[in-house]
């Protein structure tokens, strides 16, 4: 998160400069393509809290009241979430002792850090798979194409630990949409559909482990059938055939019938020349 918060400081509340600066920061990251929907939807509102604390004279207090409502968020959140007065703009002021900030101002600014924390929570994670990737090695190479570094470091991505940051990410940006005082802030609806799409992007790698996992049950099933082939005594160049029209039969069998593994997702018998080469990757023939 430092990284993000040292951005504003640079770049103090010129809306622009901040969000491309960030933009382009991230997309340098051979994980950016992972997360390239939820950096672009929570830049988009840090872009509109920008702009709406962005004034004719630009004052340093509201840049440092962007950096300490970031650094304080949880904290007036606490605050803001029991006060029945829905004083959420009060705290703010109070915790970056920026008492000139107007009431919308003040939403922005509380808006702003739990989009950056949310945005911190996606860099964090590439950060930490990309060391990860090159662990075994004193220092990553440097003298790789871009294109081999990326799929390196991609292989070395866990998908339960990136849904972990999915949902740091919709965490963070839940204060938004929880908070009474933002029900109807235009700001909100920007948070709502981030988060939305972040959920639909989790939903979407679950069921993409849940495929690969059927696909492995499917696969472990072929060979063991095409070994069991083999120990029977079957000639290696009729393996092959016979697992193929094993398959075939176990596919097309009544749903009561069937075998575990046999799920809508592999329901289809596969070709002779695809169960060739699972049989072939594990040496069975």
């Amino acid at each position: 998160m430092s990284r993000v918060i040292g951005m504003i400081d640079t770049h103090p509340i010129l809306h622009s400069a901040l969000t491309a600066g960030l933009i382009q920061y991230l997309s340098e990251q051979p994980l950016y393509e992972f997360c390239n929907e939820q950096i672009t939807d929570v830049c988009e509102l840090i872009n509109q809290c920008c702009i709406r604390i962005q004034t004719g004279d630009i004052s340093s207090d509201m840049s440092s009241m962007c950096i300490q409502t970031t650094m304080h968020e949880e904290a007036i959140f606490q605050y803001a979430s029991t006060d029945k007065k829905n004083r959420l703009a009060h705290w703010v002021r109070q915790y970056s002792k920026c008492h000139s900030a107007s009431e919308r101002e003040a939403y922005a600014a509380y808006v702003m850090a739990c989009a950056v924390k949310a945005l911190s929570a996606l860099a964090d994670w590439m950060r930490s798979t990309e060391q990860e990737a090159w662990s075994h090695v004193a220092e990553p190479p440097t003298d790789w194409p871009w294109d081999l570094y990326c799929q390196v470091v991609e292989r070395q991505v866990d998908p339960n630990e990136r849904i972990e940051a999915l949902d740091q990410y919709v965490l963070f940006l839940e204060p938004i949409t929880s908070l009474p005082c933002l029900i109807s802030d235009e700001l909100t609806p920007i948070a709502y559909r981030a988060i939305e799409n972040a959920i639909r992007t989790k939903g979407g790698i679950i069921s993409g482990m849940e495929r690969n996992e059927e696909i492995g049950a499917r696969d472990t099933a072929i060979i063991r059938q095409g070994r069991h082939y083999v120990a029977s005594g079957m000639s290696r160049r009729n393996v092959t055939t016979a697992v193929h029209a094993w398959l075939e039969r176990e596919v097309s069998k009544p749903l009561n019938q069937r075998a575990e593994w046999v799920t809508l997702e592999t329901e289809k018998a596969l070709t002779r020349k695809s169960v060739e080469g699972i049989l072939k990757r594990n040496f069975v023939v």
